[in-house]
């Protein structure tokens, strides 16, 4: 089953309400709870205003054109299309930015279609050239560092907020880096490349696939989170500054909607944010809710019963059946 399918659907029995299927090839059902009866889907999406479209949140491109339009925190990106790609503009473009760069998907999701570390305007040409066909719409985005968050904002609350750890590896002090990567992989739903990525992230640590590492010494495999290849969350939700809350009310006010997942980066959630220590990477308009249960480090937050209260207070229901 879906997972966040699954709490939802938890959270509204608990709350004494009942489920009714409607497409459920589709993930969609009514919930009836809290004297209502709403229609709604696995991703739950809670626009502020009917004609929003949900480009505004799928779409990375457009996000950060509406971010930049409202002066909020976002690393320097440039957009391309495949309609209109041009080698001398694209290379002028990617001359702008200051490297390493990250080329993603503008529409990609789940750490797919990514090509982080990119050194070099040309190198990154090449990157954009091969992969543009495929993916049609990309963008181009400075490479920020610090610590990866995850914050669902609902309304004007931060209701959920994980501290999100990238994947890595612990020594034994008897087995090669490749061997502890390997043997990882037997627990993790999506496998870790060894590839160049790979490679330079070890490199920047000082070590190679082939270093026997010490007992209890850390080595991460990755530079961003994902939770399917072992990444670790810590729930935050109380420790988020009021500053931060501030910048993620406004955000979600600039793609229209009440519900999103907001990622960010900065070096710690809980101190006032600045211009070179806050950035917004993506806001999720149908965030997943199923993370904020039985995080790796700390309690649950059961954000399906805030939203649930929350639809029942301001959508309009269908009316019951006779």
């Amino acid at each position: 089953m879906n997972k966040n399918l699954k709490i939802i659907k938890d959270a509204v029995l608990e709350m004494g309400g009942k489920i009714e299927e409607f497409v459920p090839e589709r993930g969609c059902f009514y919930i009836k709870v809290l004297g209502k009866r709403i229609l709604i889907e696995s991703k739950i999406s809670i626009v502020r205003e009917s004609f929003v479209s949900n480009s505004f949140t799928r779409c990375k491109d457009i996000t950060h054109k509406l971010l930049e339009s409202y002066g909020l925190p976002t690393p320097d990106t440039k957009c391309f299309y495949m309609k209109t790609f041009n080698k001398t503009k694209a290379i002028q473009k990617l001359s702008e930015l200051t490297y390493p760069i990250i080329l993603k998907d503008a529409s990609g999701s789940n750490s797919i279609g990514i090509f982080p570390f990119i050194e070099q305007p040309q190198e990154a040409y090449m990157v954009l050239a091969r992969e543009l066909p495929h993916y049609h719409n990309m963008v181009a985005q400075e490479m920020v560092f610090g610590k990866e968050y995850r914050i669902l904002l609902l309304g004007e609350k931060v209701i959920g907020a994980l501290e999100m750890t990238p994947p890595f590896i612990v020594g034994d002090g008897v087995s090669s880096i490749r061997k502890i990567i390997t043997s990882k992989q037997n627990t993790t739903d999506r496998r870790t490349d060894f590839d160049k990525k790979l490679n330079q992230i070890l490199k920047d640590q000082n070590v190679t696939l082939e270093t026997i590492l010490a007992k209890k010494k850390v080595v991460f495999i990755k530079k961003s989170s994902c939770l399917a290849e072992g990444g670790e969350t810590s729930d935050v939700t109380d420790k988020v500054h009021a500053d931060v809350v501030k910048i993620c009310v406004a955000a979600s006010k600039a793609v229209g909607k009440h519900l999103v997942g907001i990622d960010v980066i900065c070096e710690n959630i809980s101190e006032k944010p600045s211009k070179k220590n806050f950035h917004i990477l993506e806001i999720n308009g149908k965030p997943d809710l199923y993370i904020h249960y039985n995080p790796t480090h700390g309690k649950t937050k059961n954000v399906v019963k805030d939203i649930v209260k929350f639809m029942a207070k301001v959508a309009n229901p269908l009316p019951a059946k006779d």
